[in-house]
């Protein structure tokens, strides 16, 4: 006997690239076929505190970073804008969405949401947006296939 699947919660991790952007057309075609809801998530890179005390070297390290959870805090702002800047107005009102950003290791980010927030289904392009990039976003997708508790589903841009 044949299961049916039920998706209630498919997670789409983006980063603006092409492959991203056929991440985003599978991922609102799913979430539409099976009334899921779509969580949209961007992983941003934290400012790494021992930056900040090479330009102010008084900097105690605790100061350096609430220094630098503060401007994690405004990146996450800007990005949490731009995704709904993106992605908002292409979302039909009948799919039930919300916009994540964290800030961290991507693979780390994706595979703790999706655990914790009860994720059926990951979606991601397979290489981000720089080529010079490639390496880590092969990583990242590699890591989420291998250690996510749900189905994982990658995706290449077709070829121009």
């Amino acid at each position: 006997m044949v299961t049916q699947l039920k998706y209630q919660n498919i997670l789409l991790c983006t980063d603006y690239s092409k492959d991203a952007e056929a991440a985003f057309v599978h991922a609102f075609d799913q979430a539409n076929k099976y009334g899921a809801k779509l969580h949209i998530m961007n992983v941003i890179p934290s400012v790494n505190p021992c930056g900040l005390n090479m330009f102010k070297k008084s900097m105690s390290k605790s100061e350096a970073k609430k220094k630098s959870d503060k401007i994690d805090e405004g990146y996450m702002l800007q990005e949490l804008g731009a995704l709904k800047k993106v992605y908002h107005d292409r979302l039909r009102s009948g799919i039930d969405h919300e916009f994540i950003v964290r800030v961290g290791s991507p693979d780390v980010e994706i595979i703790t949401y999706s655990g914790k927030n009860n994720i059926d289904m990951i979606i991601l392009g397979t290489i981000g947006h720089h080529e010079n990039k490639r390496r880590t976003h092969v990583r990242t997708a590699e890591n989420v296939s291998k250690y996510a508790n749900c189905q994982v589903i990658t995706i290449g841009s077709p070829k121009q």
